[in-house]
């Protein structure tokens, strides 16, 4: 172990000892008015679009400004290239963060979701943690569960999965202050095709060409057939760097 992942894995057992989330404060939107105000033109048009599409209307009990567009953003993606999956069953979105984009999964899909985060106590400058933020967006959704630790102990079955941003390289687990044991790309694509129903659909981001080169020779590896939806773009994005989109369904 060099110093440096001595480091990381001394801040990660510190972390898993204190796990508090301070409360988290924020100003729900409420009203969508003075939301959408600030889109452009053409947001605007593919916004009332998704609008009459799908139910938005709770998301104002639970999302701040910028969560609204990335909650949009997302849902952009979802109604344009992912098959919505039937309802009934539980999606699972790996790697969820502080799940700030929820609303968006519910809203499209219709079923209750699992998110699972390895960094669920990693804490924002607030003091509250990701895990807490998470439990602030299930209010949305009361069906839905947040799952911190690792994918490899899950169990079940799911009829969708979302994974955005995986580490397929070593460079942003460390940037992440994740110690090195935790890169097993392998294992944790090989366990969520496990996981996923006959006919389910897997949908996943990478960011950038050289982790979009790394995701197909994992694809490959473990003998999973994924279409590549190339560089993902949405009028709403809020990413400075290219995300890189697949579609795998299981047979």
């Amino acid at each position: 172990m060099t110093r440096f992942d001595w480091r990381r894995e001394f801040d990660w057992r510190l972390q898993k000892l204190l796990t508090y989330s301070a409360p988290v404060i924020k100003r729900p939107v409420g009203n969508f008015d003075a939301v959408e105000k600030q889109f452009s033109p053409v947001q605007s048009a593919r916004y009332r679009e998704l609008a009459e599409r799908y139910s938005l209307s709770a998301w104002g009990r639970v999302c701040a400004d910028e969560e609204v567009f990335l909650n949009v953003y997302f849902l952009d993606l979802f109604d344009r290239l992912v098959p919505r999956p039937p309802l009934s069953g539980r999606g699972l979105d790996i790697g969820a963060g502080g799940w700030s984009y929820l609303p968006a999964l519910c809203a499209w899909s219709g079923i209750p979701w699992d998110g699972v985060e390895l960094d669920a106590h990693r804490r924002y400058w607030t003091l509250a943690t990701r895990r807490g933020h998470a439990e602030y967006m299930l209010r949305i959704s009361a069906g839905s569960r947040y799952l911190p630790g690792s994918l490899l102990d899950l169990a079940g079955a799911y009829v969708c999965m979302t994974w955005f941003l995986p580490f397929v390289t070593p460079g942003p687990l460390r940037a992440a202050r994740l110690p090195d044991r935790f890169f097993q790309p392998n294992a944790l694509l090989r366990h969520a095709a496990s996981l996923l129903s006959p006919g389910g659909v897997l949908f996943l981001l990478n960011q950038g060409e050289e982790e979009a080169g790394a995701q197909r020779r994992l694809f490959r590896e473990e003998g999973l057939t994924a279409t590549a939806l190339g560089e993902v773009t949405s009028v709403f994005s809020p990413f400075r760097k290219n995300r890189f989109g697949w579609l795998w369904v299981k047979s």
